[in-house]
């Protein structure tokens, strides 16, 4: 939400970071007061259809959000967060929303993502 994005609030089930800032296209540029936000693996599996998970521009945010997550380097970390889920669903015969997040999560650290886990 337009709130958890600009307060940085923080998610156990990260699969990104998003720290661009969030363009107004009729007002100011609103640069965050944090390192970024979260993305969260909830954002890439629709709510009502099995079977698919999402990436790019297509993930499931409101607004604010939206804006800084659209970008290049937010788009490579959650289309890889989105890519790696997908290989670990088709060699495990796991639907998307019964993917074990940590398990992800640590393969997307092995693959050199930067998930700011260990932070607070």
């Amino acid at each position: 939400t337009e709130e958890d994005a600009l307060s940085g609030r923080r998610f156990d089930d990260v699969v990104a970071i998003s720290s661009n800032p969030v363009p107004a296209y009729y007002a100011e540029r609103r640069f965050f007061e944090h390192e970024g936000f979260d993305v969260p693996y909830r954002c890439l599996v629709p709510a009502d259809l099995d079977g698919l998970l999402l990436a790019g521009r297509c993930i499931s945010c409101e607004q604010v959000p939206f804006q800084s997550a659209r970008s290049m380097a937010p788009l490579m970390a959650v289309s890889q967060a989105s890519g790696l889920a997908a290989a670990m669903c088709v060699r495990r015969g796991a639907r998307p929303r019964d993917l074990g997040v940590a398990e992800l999560q640590r393969a997307l650290l092995e693959a050199g993502a930067e998930l700011r886990m260990d932070r607070p």
